[in-house]
């Protein structure tokens, strides 16, 4: 914000739209007319949930980037509106737990809110995304595997395959597979890979 503050141009557009130091309506602004060009040259979008939480005027087939809670509500809500939608909330890798923190992102279901089946059809999938905050090419391989692995077993799994007790094999051998690759993927839990105990 203090860019926007110390600007004199900016300051001096809001006073003539009558929005001054209300910089929520200034990227309001700044969005519509972002969506508007989209509209005039024929593209579609994603937008942030906020997007659409602020009111902005999109086109019905945006499809709505939902990041931020409470999800349930945010997608009975979005969907109901009529929009697609794409999950992230509950699969930022960056948020970790001690122990097995790959069994809270494979438990999600993104069809578990309160809406018709109509609006559950409107779950595109989703995605799993890490803020740079705490990662660096020392650590972001290893924070990203295995974790992005369950996530994308969910999203390309059936509602039924839910057990994290069946996952943690196929899981657990994914991770091994990729260390024999060189990809330095965290446990998954106890145990070891075949290949870093062979005799040579």
């Amino acid at each position: 914000m203090l860019c926007r503050k110390s600007n004199p141009e900016i300051t001096k557009h809001m006073a003539a739209e009558n929005i001054t130091g209300d910089y929520s309506k200034l990227e309001q602004e700044y969005i519509q007319k972002v969506i508007d060009i989209s509209n005039d040259v024929g593209f579609s979008y994603i937008v942030w949930q906020e997007v659409i939480d602020n009111g902005i005027q999109a086109k019905k087939d945006t499809v709505v980037d939902v990041w931020k809670g409470p999800i349930e509500q945010e997608l009975a809500k979005v969907t109901k509106m009529g929009y697609k939608v794409l999950i992230s909330h509950p699969w930022y890798l960056n948020i970790i737990g001690y122990g097995q923190d790959w069994r809270r992102y494979y438990q999600y279901e993104p069809t578990k809110f309160d809406g018709t089946d109509e609006q559950k059809k409107l779950i595109l999938g989703g995605e799993a995304c890490i803020w740079g905050e705490y990662v660096d090419a020392t650590n972001i391989i290893s924070r990203l595997w295995p974790r992005a692995s369950a996530v994308g077993e969910r999203l390309w799994s059936s509602i039924d395959v839910n057990d994290v007790d069946e996952a943690f094999p196929r899981l657990h051998n994914h991770r091994c597979r990729m260390l024999s690759r060189g990809i330095p993927a965290e446990p998954v839990y106890i145990g070891h890979c075949e290949h870093e105990w062979r005799n040579t």
